[in-house]
């Protein structure tokens, strides 16, 4: 019987204590030991083929063996929050529900499971999305998991909801600028507002030196609304995967007069309501919410997107919202109750930009595809009027001329490109950028175009004559590396 023990030990792995030799084991001897212990690991069927079993007691842990891996690689697209494909992998009850599909997990085959045939590849798309596979290893300890039952973590364990990974903050070894992540010019034009890594800078348009700095925000600023009147800023960010942020600023004063904390994600949209009295939102976490700029009390959350909502916008007359996805969708919503009223679904990806015409009886969205869409408002539905490819690469920002005359988009191409509002047709090119022009502003009397870029380079151009005025600018000064980097070298 010893040596049965034995046998079953080479099957199972090796023995923590292998200070002896392993015995020799007769073939016979081999497969009586296989064929008896039925309860254990191995089954012998009539057709003589072995199939594989894990028992309970020996299968990996959730907590200890499973968690960490979901936490690592998973969480962060199947969290409470972002529920891609509907599956929520932050806690064992939540992983075994499922999402549209049903369970990921079949119980005592992980072969049948579809949460190990897309780590493995063989159902698309594989996951972790996007990412390198994982480990051969951690494949196999989920497996292990789900053969024995995938047994859930113990009555006497104190469970958690398994939150992403945190994020490391990662020291600069050289001299780094932050970019232009935000820019709008204040209502009567006399202020331009540009965003960057925690930190609004307000420059003077006619001279391009700095009047002020507003420090503070827990990341980057993605987006700026100054309020109709001018005499207050918004600006939307906040970590990654972990919270949204909106600062409300006096322009005057430069004193901070609330933060607002809301979302399970960054902010990459805000925008001030016409009569002042609304501030909306959107997020990566798929939600769209309204606050009260007065009080920071949040109204509504509005949560019909599926994914991340790039763009909002308020209609002129202030009683509808606009908001654009990477779902591919722009949806209007009725601001007196939150209610969605229809949506727009035309676009082919992701939309990362929205702009109102002047009249508002026009809206035009634009993004991944390099199509601009433009859709006839109704107060009931809304059709495509028009659409063109209008840039060689993905659409970065989108802006309406205040005389509603001129469409005007900056893509990842190295362009920005003025079309007739009308017709779509090409009315002028600004070529050759030297980065990303990630954001554009015009000013309110349409005379001037800001137009932001990733190296963190800023120029304003004379939209009579399409000329840079004063030569490009440096929206930040480059941040200097950590102390005890300086002398490192960054491999070219």
């Amino acid at each position: 019987m010893g040596t049965d023990v034995s046998v079953l030990a080479l099957i199972r792995g090796p023995l923590r204590n292998r200070s002896k030799p392993w015995p020799v084991v007769k073939p016979f001897r081999f497969a009586m030991a296989c064929a008896v212990c039925v309860g254990g690991w191995t089954l012998v069927d009539s057709s003589g083929v072995f199939e594989s079993r894990v028992t309970a007691a020996s299968a990996p842990s959730f907590s200890v063996d499973i968690a960490p891996i979901l936490q690592k690689n998973c969480v962060v697209c199947h969290s409470s929050s972002t529920k891609m494909g509907d599956l929520v992998m932050d806690s064992y009850d939540a992983l075994m529900k499922g999402g549209i599909h049903g369970s990921p997990v079949v119980l005592h085959n992980a072969h049948g499971s579809r949460l190990a045939l897309m780590l493995e590849g063989k159902i698309e798309p594989r996951m972790p999305f996007g990412a390198d596979p994982l480990p051969a290893g951690d494949i196999a300890t989920i497996e292990a998991w789900i053969d024995a039952g995938a047994p859930g973590p113990a009555a006497s364990e104190t469970t958690k909801p398994i939150t992403a990974a945190p994020i490391p903050e990662i020291k600069t070894e050289v001299p780094v600028v932050s970019p232009v992540a935000a820019v709008t010019f204040s209502p009567d034009g006399g202020l331009l507002a540009v965003g960057g890594y925690r930190e609004v800078r307000l420059l003077d348009p006619a001279t391009g030196k700095a009047v002020a700095t507003l420090s503070g925000h827990a990341d980057y600023v993605r987006s700026i609304a100054f309020s109709p009147d001018g005499k207050m800023l918004a600006a939307g960010g906040g970590p990654p995967q972990q919270w949204g942020e909106i600062k409300i600023w006096d322009v005057q004063s430069h004193q901070l007069l609330k933060t607002i904390h809301g979302h399970n994600d960054c902010i990459y949209s805000i925008a001030w309501s016409p009569d002042g009295k609304l501030i909306a939102s959107g997020s990566y976490d798929k939600t769209v919410k309204l606050w009260e700029a007065s009080s920071g009390m949040e109204l509504f959350n509005l949560k019909d997107h599926i994914d991340a909502v790039f763009a909002v916008a308020f209609s002129p007359d202030g009683k509808r919202l606009a908001t654009a996805s990477q779902d591919r969708t722009v949806k209007i919503w009725d601001i007196a109750t939150g209610r969605r009223l229809y949506s727009l679904s035309d676009a082919s990806d992701g939309l990362t930009a929205l702009a109102y015409s002047p009249s508002g009886d026009r809206i035009a969205a634009a993004g991944y595809d390099k199509t601009i869409y433009i859709w006839r408002l109704g107060k009931d539905d809304g059709h495509l009027d028009q659409s063109l490819i209008a840039d060689e690469d993905s659409i970065l920002s989108l802006v309406w001329s205040p005389d509603g005359k001129t469409i005007i988009t900056s893509s990842s191409d190295g362009s920005i490109r003025f079309r007739d509002a009308a017709t779509l047709d090409p009315i002028r090119v600004i070529d050759h950028q030297p980065d990303w022009v990630e954001v554009l502003s015009v000013s309110s009397d349409g005379t001037r175009l800001a137009a932001g870029r990733f190296n963190g380079s800023l120029s304003l151009y004379n939209l009579e004559n399409y000329k840079e005025v004063r030569g490009q600018m440096m929206a930040f000064e480059p941040r200097q590396p950590t102390a005890g980097n300086e002398n490192k070298q960054v491999a070219q």
